[in-house]
């Protein structure tokens, strides 16, 4: 999406905001709206220059979050780790503290680097409706207002992000936050590590609906706030 969007007109010291712009145009867009992107090269396009690379792709985003253009459409299967704590006290990892530390009070500018996380749902090719992802049993009905909240993000999920954070080293948690296709989060698990089997096992077997509506000791938690992509 970047290159075919991208104004080299712009000076260059604005080249942050047009990529954050950018972010959030693609966040913003459904399955139908991503679908003309996913292609490696658009019809009648030429081929990046060296200096368009730099300037667009390079500054912007590591090889590594690139290729996760490639993968993370698998969703569930391959769930996103973002690390944002680095206290050497604390660490058990090896990672990037230069990039992703500064995102410890706000972890969603991620979605500024790598706006394809939440991209795991396809426009179905030739189709005229998005296939719908979820096969959810039916709506709670009277007296189970209780459990709406959790139908309703579940309704929206689309995959789920593992993020190692001070709170979660510090309490030994594993936090996994749900997110909508344009990278919110609609609910959000804290887990202990004994607890990590059972939940794959429930996660497979019917996703967010299910992990949750039937294992009661799994703390879960409503995303009540839209996700702020600050600059």
């Amino acid at each position: 999406m970047p290159k075919e969007k991208w104004d080299l007109s712009r000076p260059v010291e604005q080249d942050q905001e047009q990529w954050n712009a950018l972010a959030r145009q693609w966040l913003s867009l459904d399955h139908r709206g991503r679908h003309s992107y996913h292609r490696l090269v658009q019809p009648g396009e030429s081929a990046a220059t060296e200096d368009q690379m730099h300037r667009i792709l390079t500054r912007h985003q590591t090889v590594r979050e690139r290729n996760l253009s490639f993968w993370v459409h698998s969703g569930r299967n391959s769930p996103v780790w973002l690390r944002t704590c680095y206290l050497p006290e604390l660490a058990v990892i090896l990672d990037d503290e230069a990039l992703y530390a500064p995102l410890a009070e706000d972890w969603s500018r991620i979605l500024l680097r790598v706006p394809v996380i939440p991209d795991t749902g396809r426009y179905s090719y030739g189709e005229e409706v998005i296939e719908d992802l979820h096969d959810f049993d039916e709506r709670p009905g009277p007296g189970e207002e209780f459990k709406l909240p959790l139908y309703e993000a579940a309704l929206k999920e689309r995959t789920m992000l593992y993020l190692i954070d001070e709170e979660a080293l510090r309490e030994k948690l594993i936090k996994i936050l749900w997110l909508d296709i344009h990278g919110s989060c609609v609910w959000e698990n804290r887990l202990r590590p004994d607890e990590r089997l059972e939940f794959r096992g429930r996660m497979f077997e019917g996703g967010l609906w299910v992990t949750c509506m039937w294992n009661a000791t799994i703390l879960t938690i409503p995303c009540t706030e839209k996700v702020p992509l600050s600059t």
